[in-house]
């Protein structure tokens, strides 16, 4: 898991235009942290924390919002209570003034990944790796016909890495879009072997939009595969730790 640091001035500098700020989140905190954190999301928030049916997914579904409005909150010089999202047409959310910062969440297993960029859209997404049955099959349900060959190309004892690889990039694209309901996951390609950079290699009827967008393959932590998306080609990558 991320070594946990304190929030330093140095973290929230001013971003620039081509910066993209990663922030690797311990969702495992401990009971006194995380009602503290409780104290920080929403009522909108708390309500949908109370309906997971595990107590664990409650606690990193508060850990990573919280975690959320703390970080964000430094950014815009506010108290977290202050941080108020909007939600696009396709359900993803940003700041309800948008031009102020531009942000994107994912969490899995005891891991979030936050993204934030001054004015770019952006796309994070983070995947613990693990066991899949056939994962060809499932394969075949999200991936193109190119993502599956090359899936299949990839020697076997690398095909699970190669799958999060791929799945993590699609759904970072998707996300940097923000219609990630209305467009088929099987309308474009990212590139998935080991021996490949991350990019995005076509998009169907929009063979433009391929070169407007920035992939890059992250690795936050052992043990998960992560991806960022950003509009524009030239992207400038800085960790930063909470």
């Amino acid at each position: 898991m991320t070594q946990s640091q304190p929030l330093s001035a140095q973290d929230f500098l001013p971003l620039e235009a081509d910066d993209i700020h990663i922030w690797p989140l311990s969702l495992d905190l401990p009971e006194a942290e995380l009602r503290r954190l409780e104290g920080v999301i929403s009522a909108e928030e708390t309500a949908f924390a109370k309906r997971f049916a595990f107590p664990s997914d409650r606690s990193r579904y508060v850990a990573a919002h919280g975690l959320l409005r703390l970080v964000l909150a430094r950014y815009l010089d506010t108290i977290p209570a202050a941080v108020t999202f909007r939600r696009n047409a396709d359900g993803k959310p940003r700041l309800a003034h948008p031009e102020r910062l531009r942000f994107n969440l994912s969490h899995s297993g005891l891991l979030g990944l936050l993204a934030v960029s001054a004015k770019r859209e952006v796309g994070v997404d983070v995947e613990e790796i693990r066991d899949i049955d056939n994962i060809e099959d499932l394969a075949k349900t999200c991936f193109s016909p190119a993502e599956q060959a090359a899936l299949a190309a990839v020697p076997a004892e690398q095909r699970k890495r190669a799958f999060f690889a791929g799945w993590t990039r699609k759904e970072a694209f998707l996300k940097a879009l923000g219609d990630g309901l209305s467009r088929p996951l099987d309308s474009f390609t990212v590139s998935l072997a080991p021996a490949e950079p991350a990019k995005l290699l076509r998009v169907e009827g929009a063979p433009r939009t391929s070169e407007s967008y920035a992939i890059r393959s992250l690795e936050p932590a052992p043990g998960y595969l992560g991806a960022l998306a950003v509009d524009g080609p030239e992207v400038r990558v800085l960790w930063r730790w909470v």
